[in-house]
């Protein structure tokens, strides 16, 4: 009864990380994030202030620096949020980094890589079977074309958009105004190539996380400790 009881709170725990994790960037989606250095830097004091919160809840148990390895993985992996979300849009950003942080987590912990025990599922096939749904999931959703805020500066132009407009627009013809601010195909297939490198790049980062963690809690005698 223990074991379906844990594993019942382990699911519980899941689905609201999942939530929380998968809903974190929806207020930059309003907001004018920049080069998302100064949004990480928010992130990162936020989760800081969280976990001291959660660590003075706990009684300050022993510090294992090592688990710092797993919050610079984190950090490194989340600079590339914001340009990937301008550049292949939220949905399909989350969708492929979540795809490339499952398989690596996946990978991590069934075959021990990093030190860690291999955990072996009671059900091979079913495991390999839901792998790969997850796979397929993530090559399908890389297809989608998505539709980022670029439109929007057509429409409200800045100053210097504008003259550059008339400028074009009184040698030209109206012809080339309407085309000169918009992505060509070829930008836009580069910038698409870019931010799905850039997804599998941050999936690779968040899927090795909690890898220091789990090496602690399986080697406790090996690790520094305060």
């Amino acid at each position: 009864m223990s074991t379906w009881g844990d594993t019942l709170q382990g699911l519980a725990a899941c689905a609201v990380s999942s939530l929380f994790f998968g809903s974190m960037f929806v207020p930059l989606k309003t907001q004018d994030a920049g080069d998302g250095l100064f949004t990480q830097w928010v992130m990162g004091a936020a989760i800081f202030v969280i976990g001291m919160i959660v660590n003075a809840y706990e009684g300050f148990p022993t510090f294992h620096p090592l688990a710092m390895l797993g919050g610079a993985l984190w950090a490194t992996g989340n600079v590339t949020a914001v340009p990937i979300l301008s550049m292949i849009g939220m949905g399909m950003g989350i969708l492929v980094w979540g795809t490339v942080n499952c398989l690596c987590g996946w990978a991590a912990g069934r075959f021990g890589l990093f030190g860690l025990h291999p955990s072996v599922p009671n059900s091979v096939l079913l495991n390999y079977l839901g792998l790969t749904c997850v796979l397929i999931g993530g090559v399908l959703f890389s297809q989608i074309h998505p539709t980022t805020r670029q439109h929007s500066r057509i429409s409200s132009p800045s100053y210097g958009e504008s003259t550059i407009r008339n400028v074009r627009g009184n040698s030209s013809g109206d012809e080339d105004e309407n085309v000169s601010l918009l992505p060509s195909p070829v930008q836009s297939a580069n910038k698409r190539i870019l931010g799905i490198v850039l997804s599998l790049f941050a999936g690779a980062f968040y899927g090795f996380t909690f890898v220091p963690v789990i090496y602690i809690q399986q080697h406790p005698e090996q690790v520094l400790s305060f």
